[in-house]
This record gives C-alpha cells, structure tokens and sequence, in this order.
C-alpha cells in the first residue's frame, strides 16, 4: 500500500474522530453557530484545512521514513513469485485453490 493512501485513510480517520468527540462537547454553541460562522467561518476552513493537511504531511513523512512506501512492492513481488511456484509450495497451493473456489 502506498504511504498516500495509508496517510488519507488515517487522517479521515483522525478527522472523523475529532469531530465525533468534539462536537458533542461544541453543543452550547449551537443557537450561536450562525454568527460564528458569518464572522469566522472561512478563517477557521482555512485553519482545518492546514491542520489535516498537517497531519496527512505528517503521517505520509512517517510513513515514507519507516519504510511503508516499498511495502506494497515487496508484497506485490513476493506474492508474484509465489503464484510463480517459486518459494513455498503450500502457499502456491493453497492460492491456486482460492483463486479456483476450492476454500476446504
């Protein structure tokens, strides 16, 4: 899996959870979210949108530091060489009887 997509799905998953918990705690402002939003509405967009980009950047360096990028490579070419028959035969077996249907 590329560090990208680790790093989106991670920072939806952040986000989500923020607004879940902070927004339980937010619903005294709720007869006042219209004001609020007239007044600061596209300064605080901005500073949301810099914060999960932050976090994505932030989650993508760690993610590109650690080693994640190649993963999916090494994955990829590993389960290649299996299908190949190369390396471990009950592997190989076993995925040619999953992609036949065979799951006993």
């Amino acid at each position: 899996m590329q560090p990208w997509k680790i790093s989106a799905g991670l920072t939806a998953a952040i986000a989500g959870s923020v607004l879940l918990i902070g927004g339980a705690h937010l619903d005294y402002l709720a007869p006042h979210w219209p004001a609020i939003l007239a007044q600061h509405g596209v300064p605080a967009g901005r500073h949301a949108a810099l914060a999960v980009m932050a976090v994505a950047a932030g989650i993508y360096g760690v993610g590109r530091a650690t080693g994640l990028a190649d993963l999916g490579s090494r994955v990829d070419l590993a389960e290649r060489s299996v299908r190949r028959g190369e390396g471990d035969r009950d592997l190989a077996d076993a995925l040619r009887r999953d992609a036949e249907g065979d799951w006993e």
